[in-house]
């Protein structure tokens, strides 16, 4: 907006003469003159030389639109209009069907006759209402038309100075106010402006007659004539303007609003025509720059046929250009120039097949069809369509030499928002698609590369991954080759199966002046022949995640390419799509290769055989460098779990997966250290770290290999390690010795040849298991360097912080929002420096690092992000503790938790049977009011803090029950996700879901309630919490609960432990009383006092309250550390951060603080404590002694609560002002506060007993257990 603050610098900027407070523009070919005086705040037009003046509404600052008005009458005079031909605020009388009021500017000819009314809007909000309400009813334009009916046009405008780029923005829409007689000529029934006879009528004329026909150009710009409005001729130059990033508010909310009002309802189809007009626009600005066809040029220049013409033969020249395929396109002049052997005496024939042709061209569906078009009333109503979609875009210029993010920003959320995601996409943010190419070491890989790098997106969708590399990697060539950036442009490959987003990647690319990009549709999976084995050199991508029946697109013989079709089936359904795109980069990645990939985190934990194997393929084939942990709110709505995977392809040959594969058959057959066939290899020392790593002794651990069913007694001393009596007792009790041993050829054996058959076994199934982890973990420990892991904040806050970015589905301001500004440039992120891809103390500068092998010896940057940042060995993210070794990659690497105790530990699973619930699906087939169906138990039903679940809220049937798994009383259950690891004892017999464990058959040994309390401890939370670790969510199962331990003293022990924490629970039952009465106590003083109110107030009345919301801050002016002054947002009781700057000066009264968004909530700030108020928090300060600030508090809470203030129903200024608030005198309002002060204390002190309870129950277990 133009107001005090920067009308200098527009002035400046238009090169006013400043003298003081006095600045002057003479206009020397006419001798004119306006001033401007800041001391007085007035503002001079030329009256002495004919500038009418009705009133002076519009000649002082009062408002800001009088700076608009001001810099358009600048604009005329500087265009060239005498001062005579403008008039300010003419003001007509009611009447005429008019409701009166003034004008801004009329503009008159130069016969004095009207020409042009101006209305002036501030830019942004003001101006987009006013242009609403014009296209609803006519607004105030059409009511001052009324008046002066002559008037040949309509303006609505508005401008803003951006003082960053010291730049005039302007926004306007003409609306010809005269008749087209052309137009009239077509039907009878059409309305004219000049039998209008009133406002109504005359919008009416506008709406149906010329369908809200207006035009966003012909008044100022330099190829427009003065007292011309219009035009019929548009540039490039003059008619365009690069793309700002304030563009992108509000584009995809005009998009979805001409959509609903025109009854557009195929949002799939109808972004396919946004993207062909897309592809025709590129065209337009290449080809035609000094006439551009992509435009309407309104009513009085264009019609329907032309305009379709001109966007088919565009579009025809953007598909052969871009995606070299051919459409046809016929042109009016071509269907002209077939009659050339026609004579005159035909021209009626002529005519009428040239009609057909028309018809056939232009009543049928084309690549601009949003609707089903077969008939001229249906082209017609597609058409009107196709202009609004057009006008949004015909003034921008979308092909720029430098990238703009607004364009990657847009089309990732109309994509996001308009095509359904069958096929497991997920477009990625344009932040996160910069971070990932910014962690690659592109650097490095260019200076070193004798020949242009080959980088390829083997997922490509629109092709920010492509672009944006090809972006980061121009300063790079320039920098250290001769070559030009063409070659390495040539040399990326974008692969796309999705005919629409290829079509979106190669416009992408041409828009960026990217053109020698390869976008190739087709299948990534299968084999094709610009994709060789082992020829890339950079892969960047973000895959598609679970693609049912994928399989089934590729034949036999493409499917046996892959390793993982062997944890499969060749004609399977699986949706395991990311699994096969990491094994298509095995394939296609050099040695040395860099991988940048975004996967679902899933990859790293699922323990089926095709993750398994995926895992299997990375530890086999790469080192692994990084993987960052994106959280939820990475891709907005969809709320996905992902991880990038850095991956760096091994580069020794022969691959060292073949390598360790035959030492470990060669140590197994067995070793002898003395063996010089042994030590040549000098790999010896891996078996050594192995065990080191497992706490097995060596000298043990090496009497494994070569063991015979003859030597077993050699391992006594290895079956005492408890990974190895595992695996004994494990093999023992597994379903095929129970039955072999059942079996006669087993019982005729003599016990010597029992034993001897049974160790064979044993033998084999240890060295199964055995070489799986020494083979795995020779691989692991030969990774190049430590893994760098970064974890996303799993707090919603501090994610946005994280990734630099929120999403909003705000009406009107959908979309990406940036934490530092409206641009990406702005962007303030832990993750990367948008204008600095090296900057030192950016995670994105660590990764590229590892990528090179050096990890930065001074880390001091990166102290506040140490709980998000760790570095580990490969070994270390792997479990080799575990009997069923998957390979799950923890993010969470394992602490070795010591349990101090006198008392035997045991594991859970030796001490009870662990299952896990299930669900019948779909849920609500089976939930059913009958009573005497079974309980459904759901985390819902659990009351805070409650020890027992005793009812639940609904039940299922009987068949329901059938397909879950059942509960009786006395069971215990355990969530295992969410707030994972909490007991419940149940009180009542039903079914749990899959959200559920349940530990049932409990050990004799074992009191219930004792259970119950050591599963509470924090040392058995503690073992839940490392456990559930690994991927984004953390969660439980079985395998991860099963090895939990827990100390089991005698029963008599037991016993005093539960005696003990039960007296402190009652303690916390009768705090929790305390508090509830207290509450009740507090809310029954209120009434009272209320009964006692003898006055009302209106929270409007200025002489009393003082009313006012806070300062939008930006984040990066939110300090790193708690110094500084507090700010509060929509949560009013928590500071979100402190700032170093005040908003407010004073705080010598107590302020009444309230959320404008979210839930409703009030709060009491005492005097002389500073604050800072954003702009979703509500100010309320009391002036005099009517009113108690405190009671004011109580009562503000209570009337919001009545009108039901809520994240819908917004707590605005104007609804608080709104609000009348009844008082007693202030006496009896301060006895009031003085009570409820006390009765705060005593709830606070009863909350400090509930709060030590589990620290006091500590205590008792340190007491009884160590």
């Amino acid at each position: 907006m133009i107001n005090k603050d920067n009308f200098k610098a527009l002035l400046r900027h238009l090169k006013f003469k400043e003298k003081g407070d006095i600045f002057n523009k003479d206009f020397e070919e006419s001798g004119v003159y306006l001033k401007v005086d800041f001391k007085k705040e007035k503002l001079d037009y030329p009256e002495l030389v004919g500038l009418k003046i009705n009133e002076r509404q519009t000649c002082n600052f009062a408002s800001a639109e009088n700076v608009v008005v001001f810099e358009c009458v600048y604009q005329l005079l500087n265009k060239g209009y005498k001062p005579k031909h403008i008039e300010l605020e003419p003001k007509w009388k009611l009447g005429h069907g008019a409701s009166g009021g003034r004008a801004d500017i009329l503009v008159k000819n130069q016969k004095d006759k009207p020409l042009l009314i101006i209305e002036c809007k501030t830019y942004g909000k003001e101006f987009n209402k006013a242009w609403k309400d014009t296209q609803e009813d006519g607004g105030q334009l059409f009511s001052y038309a009324q008046q002066i009916s002559e008037t040949d046009f309509l303006c609505l405008y508005a401008s803003e100075f951006d003082e960053k780029n010291s730049q005039i923005l302007t926004e306007q829409r003409i609306i010809s106010h005269k008749d087209n007689e052309k137009i009239l000529e077509q039907g009878d029934e059409l309305k004219s402006f000049k039998k209008a006879s009133n406002v109504k009528k005359r919008f009416d004329v506008w709406k149906e007659t010329y369908q809200l026909e207006y035009t966003e150009t012909g008044i100022f710009e330099s190829n427009i004539r003065k007292y011309e409005i219009g035009k019929s001729n548009y540039t490039l130059d003059i008619d365009t303007r690069p793309v700002r990033n304030e563009d992108k508010d509000g584009k995809y909310h005009r998009f979805r609003t001409i959509l609903r009002q025109h009854n557009i309802a195929r949002k799939e189809t109808a972004f396919e025509v946004l993207v062909n007009l897309f592809l025709a626009k590129i065209v337009d600005e290449e080809e035609n720059k000094t006439n551009l066809e992509f435009y309407w040029k309104g009513v009085a220049y264009d019609n329907y046929y032309d305009f379709i013409d001109r966007l088919q033969k565009l579009y025809q020249i953007g598909m052969r250009k871009f995606l070299k395929d051919e459409v046809m396109y016929i042109s009016n002049d071509q269907i002209d120039s077939a009659f050339w052997t026609v004579k005159n005496k035909r021209n009626a024939t002529k005519k009428q097949i040239q009609k057909y042709f028309r018809d056939l061209k232009f009543f049928s569906n084309n690549a601009f069809s949003l609707i089903n078009v077969h008939n001229e009333r249906l082209f017609n109503r597609n058409t009107k369509v196709l202009v609004e979609l057009v006008q949004m875009w015909q003034g921008l210029r979308l092909k720029t030499k430098e990238q703009n993010q607004f364009l990657g920003d847009m089309f990732e959320y109309f994509l996001d928002n308009s095509i359904k995601q069958s096929e497991g996409q997920f477009f990625t943010p344009m932040p996160i698609t910069k971070f990932i190419v910014a962690s690659l070491p592109l650097e490095d890989k260019i200076q070193k590369a004798s020949e242009p790098l080959r980088t390829i997106d083997y997922a490509c969708g629109s092709g920010h991954f492509l672009t944006e590399y090809a972006h980061q990697i121009k300063p790079l060539v320039e920098k250290y080759k001769e070559t030009e950036v063409s070659k390495y442009y040539e040399n990326i490959i974008g692969i796309e199966k999705e005919d629409r987003l290829a079509k979106i990647a190669k416009v992408s690319a041409y828009m960026y002046g990217q053109d020698q990009i390869n976008i190739l549709e087709k299948d990534a999976l299968s084999s094709i022949e610009e994709v060789k084995n082992e020829s890339f050199d950079i892969l960047v991508a973000n895959p598609p995640f679970a693609v049912e029946g994928f399989l089934l697109n590729l034949d036999d013989k493409q499917k046996q390419l892959y390793k993982l079709i062997e944890t499969t089936e060749l004609n399977s359904n699986t949706n395991n799509i990311q699994c096969f795109f990491i094994e298509r980069a095995k394939q296609i990645m050099k040695p040395s290769g860099v991988v940048g990939v975004i996967v679902p985190s899933s990859i790293l934990s699922n323990s089926d055989a095709t993750h398994i194997g995926t895992r299997e393929i990375i530890l086999k084939y790469f080192d692994i460098v990084s993987i960052v942990e994106l959280g939820s709110g990475t891709f907005g709505k969809t709320g996905t779990n992902t991880v990038v995977l850095y991956l760096k392809r091994k580069s020794q040959k022969p691959e060292p997966a073949e390598h360790y594969a035959n030492r470990v058959e060669d140590y197994f057959e067995g070793i002898k250290e003395d063996d010089k066939s042994t030590s040549e290899y000098q790999d010896l020392y891996l078996i050594k770290k192995y065990c080191e790593h497992t706490e097995i002794p060596f000298e043990e651990y090496k009497k494994l290999f070569g063991i015979t069913a003859d030597t077993m007694a050699n391992l006594d001393e290895l079956f005492k390690n408890e990974m190895f009596a595992d695996y004994k007792n494990d093999f023992e009790n597994s379903t095929e010795i129970i039955n072999y041993k059942k079996k006669k050829v087993y019982k005729d054996k003599t016990t010597e040849e029992k034993e001897l058959e049974l160790s064979k076994r044993l033998i084999k199934y240890i060295y199964k298991v055995e070489k799986n982890k020494l083979f795995y973990f020779m691989l692991a420990f030969e990774n190049k360097q430590k893994v760098l892991i970064v974890k996303s904040p799993s707090n919603n806050k501090e994610q946005k912080k994280f990734l630099g970015y929120e999403w909003s589905g705000a009406k009107g301001s959908e979309g990406i929002k940036y934490t530092g500004g409206n641009n990406l440039n702005d962007i303030i992120t832990p993750l990367f420096n948008p204008t600095n891809v090296n900057d030192k103390s950016k995670i994105n500068y660590l990764i590229q690092q590892n990528f090179l092998g050096a990890k930065p010896n001074d880390l001091t940057e990166f102290e506040k992000h140490k709980d998000l940042i760790t570095y580990v060995n490969v070994t270390d993210i792997l479990d080799f503790s575990r009997k069923d070794f998957n390979k799950e990659f923890s993010l969470s690497p394992k602490k070795n938790i010591t349990i101090d105790t006198k008392w035997e530990l045991v594991k859970l699973e030796s001490i009870m049977t662990i299952i896990r619930g299930a669900s019948p699906r779909p849920i609500s087939d089976f939930v059913t009011s009958d009573k005497n169906s079974v309980n459904w138990i759901k985390i819902g039903d659990v009351e805070a803090g409650s020890k027992y679940i005793t009812k639940t809220e609904e039940k299922i049937t009987k068949e329901g029950a059938l397909k879950s798994r059942e509960v009786k009383s006395g069971d215990f259950i355990l969530s295992n996700s969410m707030s994972f690891g909490r007991p419940y004892i149940l009180k009542i017999n039903g079914c749990v879901h899959d959200g559920w464990l349940i530990l049932t058959d409990f050990n004799k040994e074992l009191k219930k309630d004792y259970l119950y309390e050591i599963l509470s401890s924090d040392t058995t939370q503690q073992q839940f919490t490392e456990n559930a670790g690994g991927g984004v969510v953390e969660n439980l199962n079985i395998d991860r609960v099963k090895p939990v331990k827990i100390p089991l003293p005698p029963k008599t022990v037991q016993v005093q432990i539960v005696k003990e924490c039960e007296i402190i629970d009652k303690a916390s039952e009768k705090a929790q009383q305390s508090i509830d009465k207290t509450k009740a106590d507090i809310e029954k003083e209120f009434k009272e006092i209320l009964s006692k109110a003898n006055k009302i107030f209106r929270l409007n009345n200025s002489e009393i309250f003082e009313v006012s919301i806070g300062k939008r801050v930006v984040a990066k002016e939110i300090e790193d550390t708690e110094i500084g002054i507090p700010v509060y947002s929509a949560n009013v009781f928590e500071p979100f951060g402190f700032i170093n700057k005040e908003l407010l000066k004073d705080f010598d009264k107590p302020t009444v603080l309230w959320g404008i968004d979210g839930d409703w909530i009030v709060n009491y700030i005492e005097k002389e404590n500073p604050f800072y108020p954003t702009d979703h928090c509500g100010v309320l300060r009391v002036k005099g002694k009517e009113i108690h600030p405190r009671y004011l508090t109580f009562v503000l809470d209570k009337a919001g609560q009545e009108v039901r203030f809520s994240r819908n129903h917004r707590a605005s200024i104007d609804r608080i002002k709104g609000l009348s608030i009844k008082a007693p005198s202030f006496a009896i309002q301060k006895q009031f506060t003085e009570k409820v002060e006390k009765l705060e204390k005593k709830i606070s002190e009863a909350k400090l007993i509930i709060e030590s309870a589990t620290e006091k129950k500590q205590k008792v277990m340190d007491k009884y257990l160590k």
